[in-house]
């Protein structure tokens, strides 16, 4: 153990090992790893590295320019054995017999067991399944937001700290075209954007739609601002709600179930600021530099997943039971949801204000 240890060590320092991430996580967190991949970029230009992960996170990083290659790690269709052996033929094809290290950022017991397919040196956190099977392991230091976490991968290869806590996600921005009504109004649109993203998978993370249409209606403030509300298919009855409060007093560009996660690379790159719960749309805001108004219910901002944008607030309600879950349940353990319930719509929009200079 001892020799190869001391072999990868001497590969890590030289530079000449290629980077292979792991990382079959939620959206959110696929997109927070490209602050990692963006930082090894910085610090070894000519050091080439491959992403394995799953088909939504190959589509959201096809074209990232600090990947040399993307494999799609199929945890839902063909039996996990079989999936596995393919991402090994895929992984063996693009290293081309070149010497690699996998940085797992993913904890889970089925990432753990791809990890020993692959056979490749292991760096993972301490708290990953098995980490005792890797060459290295990390804290995942609490304190650290999410991006940071994923970073700390890099520490062992010689990354210092300093560089890690900078590390911002980055992802490529899209340009509009003509291809449909909403992108040739959002091109032609000259005051701000203002994005609202008013779900989440988590029941316990969802702000109330009454209040998002009460904090919408406020834009009507900003005569010259377009409110824009995001989501994908699952979100498109709370969207409805919303959109049945507001009536056609309100105009707001209801986008929810209409776009694909290419759209948001489109859309956010022209947003001047996003209201959302705690959810994926704020990695994505954080990606491009987007100020955000975060609402946090059941988490909150110290479990490391708030917005890194400059400029961005989060707000939410002090309370003995936050947060209640590492997610968020779907329903209120105690049954009051106070946590939401209790968050007015003044607090949010003076954040909004705030954000906006106004």
């Amino acid at each position: 153990m001892g020799n190869r240890s001391s072999k990868v060590s001497e590969l890590a320092d030289s530079g000449l090992a290629e980077i292979v991430w792991l990382q079959t996580s939620f959206i959110g967190d696929i997109v927070l790893t490209t602050a990692a991949m963006a930082l090894a970029k910085q610090m070894w230009p000519n050091r080439r590295q491959h992403l394995i992960t799953t088909k939504v996170g190959a589509q959201i990083l096809r074209d990232a320019p600090e990947l040399a290659s993307c494999h799609v790690f199929d945890k839902t269709g063909k039996g996990t054995w079989a999936a596995m052996s393919a991402v090994k033929r895929s992984l063996v094809a693009s290293l081309g017999g070149r010497k690699a290290i996998l940085l797992r950022a993913h904890r889970s017991t089925r990432s753990m067991l791809l990890a020993r397919t692959l056979g490749l040196p292991e760096i993972t956190y301490k708290e990953s399944s098995l980490s005792s099977l890797a060459w290295r392991r990390v804290s995942r230091v609490a304190v650290f937001h999410e991006a940071h976490r994923l970073a700390m991968l890099l520490e062992p290869l010689g990354v210092p700290r300093a560089e890690i806590c900078g590390a911002m996600p980055k992802l490529q921005a899209l340009a509009l075209d003509e291809e449909s009504d909403w992108q040739r109004e959002l091109k032609k649109h000259q005051g701000p954007i203002v994005a609202v993203a008013p779900g989440s998978v988590w029941g316990t993370k969802r702000w109330l739609p009454t209040h998002f249409a009460e904090l919408i209606q406020r834009f009507s403030q900003i005569p010259t601002a377009k409110v824009v509300l995001l989501g994908s298919s699952a979100e498109l009855d709370v969207a409805h709600e919303i959109a049945a409060i507001l009536g056609s007093s309100t105009d707001i560009l209801n986008l929810v179930g209409k776009t694909s996660l290419d759209d948001m690379r489109r859309i956010f790159p022209r947003t001047r600021l996003l209201i959302a719960n705690d959810s994926s749309p704020v990695h994505y805001a954080s990606a491009f530099g987007v100020p955000t108004v975060a609402i946090f219910g059941a988490t909150i901002p110290a479990m490391g997943f708030g917005p890194l944008a400059e400029g961005s607030r989060t707000v939410g309600v002090d309370l003995s039971c936050r947060p209640c879950s590492d997610h968020g349940p779907q329903v209120c353990p105690r049954g009051h949801f106070q946590c939401m319930r209790n968050l007015t719509v003044d607090e949010v929009w003076s954040a909004c204000r705030q954000v906006l200079g106004m």
